[in-house]
C-alpha cells in the first residue's frame, strides 16, 4: 500500500507538470493512472477537477472536486475550484460559501475573497457583497485586487470619493493594470478630480495598442475636459476624435453639446446633422439642429426639430424644454405653456422653469 501510493506520487507529479504547461490529455492519463494506484488524495481530485474545467467537462469537474471535497473539506484548493464550478453553472450564493470557505481555510489568499465579492457583484447582490467586504477587508488593506474590487463596488454604490481613493491605492501598487486605470479615470472623473483624471487617461494611452487614437479614451479625455471646465480644449478634443472616427455617434454627440457650450454653432449644426444621418432614431441630432435653428432666429424650424425630438424620446426633460423655449420665442405662449407642463408632470422642476410658467400661467386654460 505504501509502495502504491510513492509510485502514485511520481504520476501525480507527472500529471501536474503536464497540466503546467497545458497538456491536458496527457495530465489526465498521468493522474488517472494516479488515482488507479491511491484514491485518496484530495490534490488527485483537484487536479482532475481542474483538466475538466480546462477541456469544459462542468459535470465531470463537479464530480471530481466534490469528491475532493469529500475527502478533505479543509483543503482549500478543493473548495476554491468547487466554487468555479457552481459559478459557472449559475449558482452564485453556493459559489460564494465555497469561496468563503476556501478564505477561511487559506486567510491570506485575497483571490478568494475577490472571487466572493465579484460573483456577488455579478449577481447583483451589493449589500451582501458590501457586507463581505467589510468583514473582511482589514486583513487586505494593502492588496492591489481586493483594493480593485472594493473600487468598483463604491462605484456600483456611487460613492464615487470611496472608489476614487480605493483604485488610487490599488494603482499605486500595481499600476500595470489596464482595467484598474480605466475605472480608475471613469471614478475620478464622477468624483471631481478631473486633473488625476487626465494623467489617468495618459496612462491608460500608453497602454492601450491604439495609443491617443483609441476611440474610448478619447471620448473619456473630452468629457473630462468638459466636465473641468475647460470647455474649449474638450471642443479641441472631440473635434480630434470624430475626424480619426467619424462614424462614432457619441462622440458627435459630446462634441455637439461642448459647442453649445463654447457658442460654437456652426459645429453644433455639424454634429446635429451627422447624427441624424448616423444614427435617426436618436433624439440628440435632432435636438442639436433645433438649437443651431433657434440661434439662427429660425424659430418655426426650431419648434419642429425639437417636437421630433419629444417624439423620439418622451421621457426626456431637455428637448421638452427646449420645445418650450423656442414657443416662447416665437410668441405662442400657450404651447410653451403645454410644453413646460409636460415637463412638470414627469417630476422634474427647475426654477428657471417656474418663472418661465409663471409668465403663461393665465393663458393655460385657453
Amino acid at each position: 500500500m505504501r509502495f502504491d501510493t510513492v509510485r502514485s506520487r511520481v504520476d501525480y507529479d507527472q500529471a501536474n507538470q503536464a497540466f503546467e504547461s497545458g497538456n491536458f490529455l496527457e495530465s489526465k492519463r498521468y493522474l488517472e493512472s494516479a488515482i488507479e494506484k491511491y484514491d485518496e488524495d484530495s490534490a488527485y481530485w483537484v487536479l482532475l477537477g481542474r483538466i475538466y474545467l480546462e477541456t469544459g467537462g462542468l459535470q465531470d469537474a463537479m464530480v471530481s472536486l466534490g469528491k475532493a471535497v469529500e475527502i478533505d473539506e479543509k483543503d482549500p484548493d478543493a473548495q476554491y475550484f468547487m466554487g468555479i464550478v457552481l459559478e459557472r453553472i449559475e449558482r452564485p450564493l453556493d459559489a460564494v460559501e465555497h469561496y468563503l470557505s476556501a478564505l477561511e481555510l487559506a486567510p491570506s489568499n485575497s483571490g478568494m475573497l475577490v472571487a466572493a465579492i465579484d460573483v456577488l457583484i455579478g449577481a447583483d447582490l451589493l449589500d451582501e457583497a458590501n457586507r463581505v467586504l467589510r468583514e473582511h477587508r482589514k486583513d487586505f488593506e494593502h492588496d492591489a485586487s481586493v483594493l480593485h474590487v472594493a473600487g468598483r463596488l463604491a462605484m456600483m454604490n456611487e460613492d464615487w470619493t470611496q472608489a476614487a481613493d480605493d483604485l488610487e491605492k490599488s494603482v499605486l501598487l500595481d499600476d500595470s493594470d489596464q482595467w484598474t486605470l480605466e475605472d480608475l479615470a471613469r471614478a475620478q472623473m464622477a468624483a471631481g478630480r478631473y486633473q488625476s483624471c487626465l494623467g489617468t487617461i495618459d496612462d491608460l494611452m500608453e497602454l492601450s495598442e491604439e495609443g491617443d487614437q483609441d476611440v474610448e479614451l478619447m471620448r473619456l479625455r473630452g468629457r473630462c475636459l468638459s466636465e473641468a471646465g475647460r470647455s474649449r480644449e474638450a471642443r479641441t478634443a472631440l473635434r480630434d476624435l470624430v475626424n480619426l472616427h467619424p462614424e462614432d455617434v457619441q462622440g458627435w454627440i459630446d462634441l455637439g453639446l461642448v459647442c453649445m457650450e463654447v457658442e460654437d454653432y456652426r459645429y453644433v449644426y455639424r454634429s446635429g446633422q451627422r447624427l441624424v444621418a448616423l444614427s435617426p432614431d436618436r433624439f440628440e441630432g435632432y435636438f442639436l439642429l433645433g438649437h443651431a435653428a433657434m440661434r439662427n432666429r429660425e424659430h418655426d424650424s426650431a419648434v419642429k426639430l425639437f417636437a421630433r425630438a419629444c417624439e423620439i424620446a418622451p421621457e426626456r426633460v431637455e428637448p421638452r424644454m427646449a420645445l418650450g423655449m423656442s414657443h416662447e420665442l416665437r410668441g405662442d405662449r400657450v404651447a410653451a405653456y403645454r410644453a413646460y407642463a409636460k415637463v412638470a408632470e414627469s417630476g422634474h422642476v427647475f426654477p428657471q422653469m417656474q418663472g418661465l410658467m409663471a409668465g403663461v400661467d393665465d393663458l393655460g386654460s385657453d
